[in-house]
């Protein structure tokens, strides 16, 4: 996993953080011989007060394998009180 804080300020996500993530990923990877398979990207924007950043999990596969869907996040979250 690759995580990095956005050090520009401003609103939104920054795609050229994002780009260095995948960038540092395919460079670990390619120095094995193998290529970067996303397993999961978590991208937070940046407010008033707060980075944005970007985490990257990811693993290194052989060239030409079979790629697996990226891990879905839930778009449903249950709420359970007791009283």
């Amino acid at each position: 996993m690759i995580g990095k804080k956005d050090g520009a300020p401003g609103l939104g996500v920054s795609l050229t953080n994002k780009a260095e993530v995948y960038r540092e990923a395919n460079t670990f990877c390619r120095e094995k011989g193998l290529e970067v398979e996303t397993l999961h990207v978590t991208t937070t924007p940046a407010n008033p007060g707060r980075l944005g950043s970007t985490e990257l999990q990811f693993r290194c596969t052989a060239p030409g394998s079979k790629a697996r869907p990226l891990v879905k996040e839930s778009d449903t979250i249950i709420e359970i009180r007791n009283r």
